[in-house]
């Protein structure tokens, strides 16, 4: 499968993680995040901090995703049409995780 087009990836429709330096108003402004870690689907780009971080006039996307067994995934490229992230478990997550 060819890679996806940067303006074809799929955006992050909501942020719940209010603590995220790149979170405004439930808005990622992240140019693009990564979802997976060992542990699970984690927001691999969640940067706690007390500074505003990425370009307001952006909505973040999903530039890549490392949860191979997750149904939108495929060549480790989210193929979901948006997704939300917010807290699961304590943890930053993408809340569109779905297991195959």
């Amino acid at each position: 499968m060819a890679a996806t087009p940067v303006m074809q990836l799929p955006v992050i429709s909501e942020c719940t993680a209010d603590g995220c330096a790149y979170n405004q108003d439930h808005t990622c402004h992240a140019a693009a995040i990564t979802v997976g870690d060992l542990d699970g689907p984690v927001c691999d780009t969640f940067t706690g901090a007390d500074l505003e971080g990425g370009d307001q006039s952006v909505t973040g996307r999903v530039g890549a995703c490392k949860m191979a067994d997750c149904r939108h995934n495929s060549g480790l490229e989210c193929h979901a049409p948006s997704i939300a992230v917010g807290y699961e478990h304590e943890q930053v997550d993408c809340l569109t995780y779905t297991r195959t």
